[in-house]
């Protein structure tokens, strides 16, 4: 087992974070393992879960863009991998979210009476998503820069 300890604490932020407890534990073996990819039946494994409970963790993570599902050349194994760069893409998938969340802000804004505590809410929320979208991929680019300048690729 690879950093039992790692993967378990990773697993818990990210389960306090939001994520499903199976899909946090599947993520957080992947990105402990050597290589950055494993076999559902080697995640099975190493923490001693059914392949089904794995199976349905990946459905998840790879909807959420987290992690990569390839075929193994030459046999019929799945390999479950990280992307090259796992929270860049995390985040960049993120901007559709936050796009809609500001149309629904917007929506919601047309709906409530004007001045009073509802609107003011809605205002800051709409207003934040609004920053947050404009600033998003100005960040995202220096961290291009900055992964590049440390670490080549």
């Amino acid at each position: 087992m690879d950093a039992p300890n790692f993967v378990e604490n990773m697993a818990s932020s990210l389960v306090d974070a939001g994520m499903q407890r199976m899909a946090a534990r599947v993520f957080s073996a992947v990105l402990a393992s050597p290589e950055g990819a494993l076999t559902p039946s080697e995640i099975a494994a190493q923490l001693s879960v059914s392949a089904g409970a794995v199976s349905g963790a990946v459905g998840y993570l790879e909807q959420a863009g987290m992690i990569r599902r390839s075929h193994v050349p030459g046999s019929r194994h799945t390999l479950i991998g990280l992307g090259d760069d796992v929270w860049y893409e995390a985040l960049t998938s993120r901007n559709a979210i936050l796009e809609r969340w500001l149309s629904i802000a917007d929506d919601g804004l047309e709906e409530l009476p004007d001045g009073g505590g509802a609107a003011e809410r809605v205002t800051v929320m709409r207003d934040f998503f609004e920053f947050m979208i404009g600033e998003l991929p100005t960040m995202l680019e220096r961290w291009r820069e900055e992964r590049m300048r440390k670490h080549g690729h």
